[in-house]
């Protein structure tokens, strides 16, 4: 142990020390009825909170004195916009728009936790995000102090709380859904997240690759690539909640990111997010100490990685397809500049696509046409020539907006602003790139495509001199695909005993260690399967996939009942598994729901017979329930264990709130279920460690 553990482990030994201490005393003082604290001095618990944002003086003067200059706003709402700054940002979320449970988780937001709220003077009704499809999306305004003081809030907030968990729900800010939505993804879309990480529109774009719910494996796919390894993590987190087979991470620097071989050459992407680092000062709401942090230096030395990133971008894109570039800053430094320099480098070859009317009752500003550069020295710099040369080095001439006769040709109105005082959200930028299919566009005369050989030539991507960066962590341990072998002998029997279609395929399972003795079974699509096989040797691929099959006992890898279902793949188990399945009566799946193990005794008779005609060997079965609910038919489908008398379901406390709310099941009563559970959940692991 270094000496870092040692240190935690004094100071650990301190606290519980000065804990036991303390407890003495009180306990003493009780005895001799003396009170336990000092009726006149305070207790941390009593002293009321104080947000360390509170403290920091939400002004910058540099920074006003840039967006005013350039005329970022009119002058008649530069206080509104500056106010609005100041302000907290509302809590926003979306429920996760791919599923039957969507509407039925909206239906259950909208009766149990936001009619509550109609009646209340004191706190800010629910707001729809009206430009978001199918009503799916809400923003809230949840202060600390309201959530202490409201009951309906605090219930709602945990109630959102549990449905991220369990997937429903995914807590974004409102800004950030902009992009994936503009990119109008299709399930048979192969799609490149270049700076994924923490996840949030990465998840966006798999719920949209998966709006066909009755095809768990659609054709397309995501790569969801982050330079940062431990970010790469947190995706893996973000996105396996969704128990798609359709994506990957990946672990590089974007701007050098290599070419993908799949099939009869490299891939080219249909559709590219290109949400670069940037500044951030359109996060001030969220991120106040930028207040203070804030100087024209960040976007500088940001500019050049952005505009390299975007340039891989449009190099990797499919001729059609779409790419949207888009940052969390206001400064056109990072923004309109990057953008002019694109169109300029890839004349001819992409356009700006007109997003303004694509989310309707979306407020909007356009891309700006004219801006200026703040120096250090707090100078304005209105063009390249106005700048001093000891300056040049920082301030470079694609920072500043180009000629107007060319710049008439980029059309950069086309890109969108969004402002925090319009409707109540952060700021944000969102560019959308079309690249020109020449075998479908015969607008191009012979002579313009003559003349735009050569810069197509020098933006060819030179991947024998890019510089790859490997990053300083583990070696992921590789991802082994069933080999024949494994299918005609170790699969074989698994197949025979959950009843598993023949059209199933079997080649796209993959384990991490080895086919007949890995822990974890996953299963991919086929793109996936093929982009992995011919590229694991130069990207490093983090995760993907879905997992399928989970080894409960290691010591026998070869018997059949020593894996079990997992629920993470239940989609796809549900289509091709046909055998060891009972259908449920409302009852059966309320008193599964109440207990962690249920005696097959206590379970309706039409259950019982099921069981009867399934074989006598322990292992696991599909439990399916079906509810009818305001229209919509809601499937319930999870795993259990079979034991010798009884059942065992591999059920989350969230997932299970959730199924018995579908239940009309009411909210204290579902509390007090979920805490016996826990209780007899504790006694359960408590009997096994003492056998």
């Amino acid at each position: 142990m270094g000496r870092r553990g040692h240190k935690k482990q004094k100071a650990f030994r301190r606290a519980t020390v000065d804990a036991i201490r303390k407890a003495r005393l009180e306990k003493q003082q009780a005895n001799n009825g003396q009170p336990t604290t000092n009726e006149d001095q305070t207790t941390p618990n009593d002293r009321p909170r104080v947000n360390k944002y509170e403290d920091i003086v939400k002004e910058n003067a540099l920074f006003e004195k840039y967006y005013k200059a350039m005329n970022l706003v009119p002058d008649d709402e530069w206080d509104a916009f500056l106010s609005a700054l100041k302000e907290p940002l509302p809590v926003t979320f979306r429920v996760a728009g791919f599923r039957t449970h969507a509407f039925a988780v909206m239906h259950q937001i909208r009766e149990q936790y936001f009619q509550p709220l109609e009646s209340s003077t004191t706190i800010d009704k629910p707001k729809e995000l009206v430009w978001y499809p199918g009503s799916l999306a809400w923003q809230l305004n949840l202060s600390r102090s309201k959530l202490r003081s409201s009951p309906e809030l605090q219930k709602l907030k945990e109630f959102l709380y549990e449905q991220t968990e369990h997937g429903n729900i995914s807590r974004q800010e409102a800004v950030s859904m902009i992009p994936p939505l503009v990119l109008d993804i299709q399930p048979h879309h192969k799609i490149l997240d270049m700076c994924a990480a923490p996840g949030s529109k990465t998840a966006q774009i798999i719920e949209c690759l998966h709006r066909d719910e009755s095809n768990p494996i659609p054709s397309g796919f995501v790569i969801a690539n982050d330079v940062d390894n431990k970010r790469c993590y947190t995706l893996v987190h973000q996105v396996k909640r969704l128990e798609s087979p359709c994506f990957a991470i990946i672990n590089h620097d974007a701007s050098n990111l290599p070419n993908l071989k799949f099939r009869d050459g490299n891939i080219s992407f249909d559709r590219i997010l290109c949400d670069v680092p940037c500044s951030g000062d359109g996060t001030l709401r969220k991120n106040p100490d930028l207040w203070k942090k804030w100087n024209p230096g960040h976007a500088f030395s940001l500019q050049s990685i952005q505009l390299r990133i975007a340039t891989r971008g449009i190099q990797l894109l499919a001729p059609g397809g779409l790419m949207v570039y888009s940052t969390c800053s206001m400064n056109p430094i990072e923004n309109e500049a990057v953008v002019s320099q694109l169109l300029q480098t890839f004349q001819g070859q992409i356009s700006l696509v007109n997003i303004s009317d694509k989310l309707p009752g979306l407020r909007t500003i356009p891309g700006l046409k004219s801006w200026c550069v703040i120096g250090k020295n707090q100078d304005i710099y209105n063009s390249f020539e106005e700048v001093p040369k000891n300056m040049q080095s920082l301030a470079r001439p694609n920072m500043f907006a180009p000629s107007n006769d060319i710049l008439e040709q980029l059309h950069l109105e086309r890109c969108i602003r969004v402002l925090p005082h319009h409707q109540d959200t952060g700021a944000f930028f969102v560019a959308l790139f079309r690249k020109i299919d020449k075998t479908l566009d015969s607008s191009l005369s012979t002579q313009e495509e003559t003349s735009q050989k050569r810069p197509a030539e020098e933006n060819v991507f030179n991947e024998d001199g890019a510089n790859f960066k490997r990053a300083r962590y583990h070696r992921e341990n590789p991802f082994i695909f069933f080999e024949e072998k494994d299918i005609k002998g170790f699969w074989q029997e698994i197949s025979e005993f959950f009843g598993v279609d023949p059209s199933f395929p079997a080649d796209q399972l993959m384990t991490r260690i080895a086919s007949d003795s890995g822990r974890n079974i996953y299963f991919v699509s086929d793109s996936l399967k093929e982009i992995v096989t011919l590229n694991q040797d130069r990207i490093k691929f983090i995760n993907m996939g879905v997992r399928l099959l989970v080894r409960t006992d290691l010591r026998n890898d070869k018997d059949k009942r020593s894996l079990r279902l997992s629920q993470e793949g239940i989609a796809i188990i549900n289509k091709y598994f046909s055998k060891r399945r009972i259908q449920l009566e409302q009852q059966d799946l309320l008193i599964l729901l109440s207990h962690a193990h249920t005696q097959f005794a206590n379970l309706s008779q039409s259950v019982q017979n099921q069981i009867q005609n399934i074989s006598n060997d322990l292992g696991s079965v599909i439990c399916l329930f079906n509810i009818k609910q305001h229209d919509l038919d809601i499937p319930i489908i999870f795993v259990s264990w079979r034991g010798r008398s009884s059942f065992r379901p591999f059920v989350s406390h969230s997932s299970r709130k959730f199924y018995l709310s579908l239940c009309n099941i009411d909210q204290m009563t579902i509390n007090d279920i979920i805490n016996k559970l826990t209780i007899e959940e504790k006694t359960n692991n408590k009997k096994t460690d003492d056998s």
